[in-house]
């Protein structure tokens, strides 16, 4: 699997690196791209509607406490608006 981090002033941390929160801290704020999950739990950041950040770019993926009509889900950005991610029965 290959994780490369980008930030804000340019830098790239690619797999090998030691990324730390310290070093993130240092860099600002980064965008990180992963080609593929496997054999992992993913948890998205959890935002209420009123502090959701910028849809843009699009692709970006976050859970909404309030976001479908008040109910919990997962939104997806288009890069102008986040998407409600249809969620299903629960798990049996």
């Amino acid at each position: 699997m290959t994780i490369t981090a980008t930030v804000t002033p340019g830098f790239t941390y690619e797999t090998g690196v030691d990324i730390t929160s310290t070093n993130l801290n240092q860099l600002g704020k980064p965008t990180v791209t992963i080609d593929e999950i496997s054999g992992a739990i993913m948890t998205l950041k959890s935002y209420a509607i009123e502090g959701v950040p910028s849809a843009s770019p699009a692709g970006q993926m976050i859970y909404v406490t309030d976001g479908n009509a008040g109910a919990a889900t997962v939104a997806v950005s288009d890069g102008s608006n986040w998407k409600v991610v249809a969620l299903g029965a629960t798990i049996s």
